[in-house]
């Protein structure tokens, strides 16, 4: 029995020895490594202690011990719970703790595409040896300036600002926005999170900024955009309620209209190709340049010149037309480029084509009231027909020219000749070319015509077209309310102030004679044309039989 028992003691003993010595080989010296690799961090990076971090960043560079760079587990070993603060020498402190759960859900933390290490952005020198390399900095605000360039190392081509930039007074750097360690994403901004932060900072900076809802609604309209583009203009300036007061009063509604900006002749549809708003306005800061002018009109004036940038031949035939002489000789409410055809809405501007003469309208509302009432008006804004004339047919348009000079009126009839001398045209209406044929063949027309190759700028006081039909208002000469044939008298004593009853019926009208409209004179011309004929036909047989005689005489001796 004590033998068995001996044997047992033995065997329970060689087991133990053998277990011993596998824990001796694997467990204590894994254990033992262990305990050196985290004893090793601590003694390169000791925590900070009550000794001031800002008294160890002073320390000199040769008091630094050369230990290995700090990866980014170290950094978070002293940094994530400590109640140690970095000063500076104006006195300024800043904590040096760090928020481990906000870093790792920052846009640059462990939930990112790319998650960024502590050294990516704090450069990986001398910076996570412990004690720390001495700071550079005075000040808190310098410090952060320094720091925020980090950011350039990635963002080499940040979205644009409307803040000032390093080389202003008061700069605001990107961690003034965007903070450190808890960079919010790009859809945690475009969610109106990072906001208030703007908010706070203009609040205590005493800079005007809209509400936050309203920052948000801009952040979401393209804020942060790499280049100038309309998206960055439009995030603000599609915001209902932007307006402007001059001097005077005069108030400038700075909203833009997105849709029909796209919509616009400069827009999506333009063929060469879309304007961007730097094009025009060669603006891409904020605050802008301040305006310098006194009124709303002043600043249409000072703008409207920028037109010729593209539109050269154009600009350049406005400044010798009757609008342009006008600007030149001071009268500042004389159209120019934007006054007809718009600035940031600009339509095609003959699409309708009514659409010329409402134009027109917007400062000559009488003429256009009593142009509306005509034949041509009704037919044009009433049925859109397009053969009808409008302003700008008789008028032009970019080199329009004072209707009240003597060549403007010598040529008018011209100017009725286009629609009215053209046979096909006219057979649509059933109208006839006789109109404009026997005003030219009769003494008026002719009369006219003759000035005009002569010298045009010479003053006539003969009857042209609008003498008798009127200018703008011009209605069908069968219309009982014209009043041309019932007032016929009293348009011939405008020039010819002795005129009788029976002086209207001197003229032919428009008709040339025929059986049914002047029959006398049509058969006093129809003996004319057979007798002159005869007459010439007959004295001329006689002359050459005579000749004939004459010569078969000589000829006989």
């Amino acid at each position: 029995m004590d033998l068995f028992n001996n044997k047992r003691h033995l065997i329970w003993g060689f087991v133990g020895a053998v277990l011993a010595c596998l824990i001796a080989i694997y467990v204590l010296p894994t254990q033992a490594a262990e305990e050196q690799d985290i004893t090793a961090v601590i003694q390169s990076h000791p925590p900070i202690t009550e000794l001031n971090q800002g008294e160890t960043a002073l320390l000199p560079d040769s008091h630094l011990p050369l230990n290995q760079i700090a990866d980014d587990a170290a950094c978070r070993l002293c940094h994530q719970d400590t109640e140690s603060v970095v000063e500076f020498p104006s006195g300024e402190t800043i904590s040096a703790q760090v928020d481990l759960t906000t870093l790792a859900n920052s846009a640059h933390g462990t939930a990112a595409d790319d998650p960024l290490e502590c050294y990516s952005c704090h450069q990986p020198v001398n910076d996570y040896q412990q004690p720390h390399a001495p700071l550079t900095a005075d000040t808190l605000r310098e410090y952060e300036l320094e720091q925020a360039t980090n950011c350039e190392t990635c963002h080499v081509q940040p979205h644009l600002t409307s803040h000032p930039g390093p080389e202003a007074e008061n700069p605001v750097a990107c961690t003034d926005c965007h903070g450190g360690h808890d960079v919010l994403t790009v859809e945690q901004w475009q969610a109106g999170e990072g906001t208030q932060v703007c908010a706070d900072c203009h609040l205590a900076a005493e800079v005007p900024i809209v509400d936050t809802g309203k920052l948000t609604e801009i952040v979401q309209a393209g804020l942060f955009t790499p280049q100038p583009d309309n998206s960055y203009c439009l995030s603000c300036h599609s915001q209902e309620g932007l307006s402007f007061t001059f001097p005077n009063g005069d108030v400038l509604n700075l909203t833009i209209d997105e849709q029909a900006l796209h919509d616009s002749v400069h827009g999506e549809a333009n063929s060469w190709q879309p304007l961007a708003c730097t094009d025009c306005h060669e603006i891409d800061s904020f605050p802008h340049e301040p305006v310098t002018v006194e009124t709303l009109r002043d600043y249409n004036l000072q703008q409207y010149p920028l037109c010729g940038r593209c539109h050269e031949p154009k600009y350049d035939q406005t400044l010798d037309d009757v609008h342009g002489m006008a600007i030149a000789e001071g009268v500042e409410e004389a159209a120019v480029c934007t006054d007809c055809h718009g600035a940031h809405d600009t339509p095609i501007p003959n699409e309708p084509r009514e659409r010329i003469s409402y134009t027109c309208e917007q400062c000559h509302s009488t003429i256009f009231e009593e142009y509306a009432s005509s034949v041509h008006g009704e037919a044009l804004l009433s049925e859109s027909n397009p053969d009808v004339p409008t302003c700008i047919n008789c008028h032009e348009v970019h080199n329009i020219t004072d209707p009240t000079t003597a060549l403007f009126r010598i040529r008018s009839p011209q100017l009725c000749a286009e629609c009215h001398a053209d046979e096909e045209l006219m057979a649509e209406y059933d109208i006839s070319t006789d109109v404009f044929d026997t005003y030219v063949a009769d003494f008026h027309g002719t009369t006219v015509t003759l000035f005009e190759h002569q010298d045009p700028n010479v003053e006539t006081n003969k009857a042209v077209c609008y003498d008798c039909h009127g200018v703008h208002a011009i209605k069908s000469p069968d219309d009982p309310e014209a009043g041309i044939k019932a007032n016929l008298l009293e348009t011939c004593q405008q020039c010819h102030p002795d005129a009788t009853t029976n002086f209207p019926d001197t003229w032919t009208s428009h008709f040339k004679p025929s059986l049914q409209n002047n029959p006398l004179v049509f058969l006093v011309n129809l003996f004319y044309q057979i007798v002159i004929p005869a007459t010439v036909g007959f004295f001329g047989f006689m002359v050459a039989t005579d000749i004939y005689r004459r010569i078969r005489l000589r000829l006989r001796g």
